[in-house]
């Protein structure tokens, strides 16, 4: 397991520092060509679109491994005995969330794939292929989550008095 976290630690790390960059050069290269040399690109904004998706996607399995995804701290901060199980209970609905998502999202690339859907300004880029990434993103999510879920079983397992 810890060979596989491995593994999409550094798909995630790759894919974030190419797309921050590309992103940044994209954006360079627009501003450029439209204020200096006054013809602006039109493929620019789409593909900063996909880059952006690209960061938010992958972005979110980096989020829940450092413990920094989006919760609500303020009951555990009235009721601070109860943290172990309303982290619990965050990790359990987010797993939910994340596995709702990456099977949606496979269904919408799908369909995308199947209709030959086209961007409109780069033509020759189906638009399923770039949006490949959101399916990849909440695929490592769930796992991330799953991940971060192993610490709460093997503690019950430990207070059980069985081994792990």
């Amino acid at each position: 397991m810890k060979a596989l976290g491995r593994g999409i630690e550094f798909f995630e790390k790759f894919f974030l520092v190419v797309a921050v960059f590309t992103s940044i050069a994209i954006s360079i290269a627009g501003v450029f060509f439209r204020y200096v040399i006054e013809s602006s690109l039109g493929w620019v904004e789409e593909s900063a679109g996909f880059l952006l998706l690209i960061i938010i996607t992958v972005g979110i399995g980096v989020a829940v491994s450092r413990g920094s995804h989006l919760r609500v701290d303020m009951l555990i901060q009235f009721l601070p005995r109860t943290q172990k199980s309303l982290n619990l209970m965050a990790s359990v609905f987010a797993l939910g969330v994340m596995t709702v998502l990456f099977f949606l999202s496979i269904e919408f690339v799908s369909g995308l794939l199947a209709r030959d859907q086209r961007t409109t300004s780069m033509y020759w880029l189906p638009i399923g292929i770039p949006l490949l990434i959101m399916p990849l993103g909440y695929l490592t999510a769930v796992f991330r989550i799953i991940e971060s879920l192993s610490p709460f079983s093997k503690e019950k397992r430990e207070r059980n008095g069985e081994k792990g």
